[in-house]
């Protein structure tokens, strides 16, 4: 049999040796792809925004330069999620509304046999509780601006429904609802504490694996009193609808104060521990700011999702550490 002689020259050799690397790079890349998809209940990757200026290092307690620096520190995500899955949500406007994400990292994602929810500002669509209850959570809904004969919910067995709002104070107003096809129907609504709607349910001691507040304008007052309280040490992921639309109608010389303090609010929740890891503009709401300095039109309304990293394994010691000896 004759023997054949194969001569390779030292380019073909370098050609062919990057061919074979690049080829297992994409593999590689497709293999990574495939094991995050196969945690995702939602084909569609989540949208993370970033300002171009977002990479720099900003100090959390350095005043803000302007509108434009507000903005570009808020779209900053702070950690990564490997395991970002979507929960609910309806088309409006030719956009996703009210979808909400969920981080599945072993040391925040909540346990599918026994967790719970709290979802402040539920309107009218409740695919995100529905989709949370199937996962496996227990579902409280607050919404006093409702009525809540009205809601939807197809697993009723895992979601309760409350006509509370949630305020740093007590009080109760009046709402006017009208339903497509029925006529205007008058609520009263209660407004609480987050302290107080605890009590009511018994849950003074049960962890909150995941808090959506969604309630318009309202978290701004809310949100100190969750830090100052020491409410937010059993929150695990905090999911805000940030709304600063107040800098709209606002005279130029006060939109700088008004994001300062919103800011420093901000600030407060990483001080506790919980960090920014999505961020998304909402283009439903048509809460537009001009910003005049950079030439530039800025949504007001954001969703953005905390969490607090290492939350399992830190609430896993603590329940096998032996209990205090109290003095009778």
């Amino acid at each position: 049999m004759a023997r054949i002689h194969l001569r390779i020259s030292p380019l073909v050799g370098y050609l062919l040796a990057l061919a074979f690397y690049s080829s297992m790079m994409f593999l590689s890349a497709i293999s990574e792809k495939e094991n995050t998809d196969s945690f995702s209940l939602d084909s569609e990757e989540p949208a993370f925004v970033r300002s171009p200026k977002s990479s720099r290092s900003q100090s959390d307690h350095v005043a803000l330069r302007d509108a434009n620096d507000f903005y570009v520190r808020i779209s900053t995500l702070e950690t990564k999620c490997r395991k970002m899955v979507r929960f609910g949500g309806t088309y409006c406007k030719g956009y996703l509304d009210n979808e909400k994400y969920v981080c599945l990292d072993d040391d925040v994602k909540p346990n599918s046999r026994n967790c719970t929810v709290y979802s402040f500002g539920v309107g009218a669509d409740t695919t995100f509780d529905d989709m949370a209850s199937y996962y496996g959570c227990d579902i409280f809904m607050f919404d006093p601006t409702i009525n809540g004969s009205e809601l939807q919910m197809t697993n009723s067995e895992r979601e309760a429904f409350y006509p509370w709002g949630l305020s740093s104070f007590h009080y109760k107003q009046n709402f006017s609802i009208e339903y497509d096809g029925k006529p205007t129907e008058k609520l009263e609504g209660e407004f609480t504490t987050y302290g107080d709607i605890r009590k009511r349910l018994g849950h003074q001691k049960r962890d909150v694996n995941y808090l959506k507040l969604d309630i318009e304008n309202m978290e701004w007052s809310v949100l100190p009193q969750l830090v100052k309280g020491g409410h937010l040490d059993r929150v695990s992921q905090l999911a805000i609808e940030v709304h600063t639309m107040d800098i709209i109608k606002a005279s130029p010389e006060k939109v700088l104060p008004l994001l300062q303090s919103y800011w420093q609010i901000l600030v407060s929740l990483k001080q506790l521990g919980f960090l920014r890891v999505s961020h998304r503009f909402n283009p439903v709401l048509e809460t537009i700011y001009f910003d005049r300095a950079h030439n530039q039109s800025i949504s007001t309304c954001m969703e953005i999702l905390y969490v607090k990293r290492g939350f399992n394994r830190r609430r896993h010691l603590q329940s096998r550490l032996p209990l205090p000896e109290v003095p009778l």
